[in-house]
């Protein structure tokens, strides 16, 4: 998987440089974030201005990264419309908050 993980005070930003989030995918980025897991503050932003398509694998993925960091914030920025509507439709936009930029991310915890 295609990332950079920037950590911006109690923000970790994981930017997904990858225009496809499914089945071949979901499987690294739960490895990434299992990694990162420890130097995650208390808010992990996943930056998704790359990602076109998400299907139920990434979708799951994600998920499951969210119930792994239980008690921290997971906000995604900039999801594209496919992503958005995926996210919407599964009711996970309840859970996750989307953002239009970075900064209105990291500006939630300050």
């Amino acid at each position: 998987m295609q990332y950079e993980a920037i950590n911006q005070g109690q923000c970790t930003i994981l930017q997904i440089k990858e225009e496809r989030f499914d089945a071949k995918l979901a499987p690294s980025f739960r490895e990434v974030v299992g990694k990162l897991s420890e130097e995650v503050g208390s808010h992990l932003v996943l930056d998704l201005t790359d990602v076109r398509f998400m299907d139920s694998s990434g979708l799951g993925s994600v998920m499951a990264v969210y119930k792994m960091l239980r008690g921290k914030q997971i906000s995604v920025v900039n999801p594209q419309r496919a992503v958005k509507e995926l996210l919407k439709l599964t009711r996970m936009d309840k859970l996750i908050t989307s953002y239009d930029s970075i900064e209105d991310a990291v500006a939630t915890m300050a």
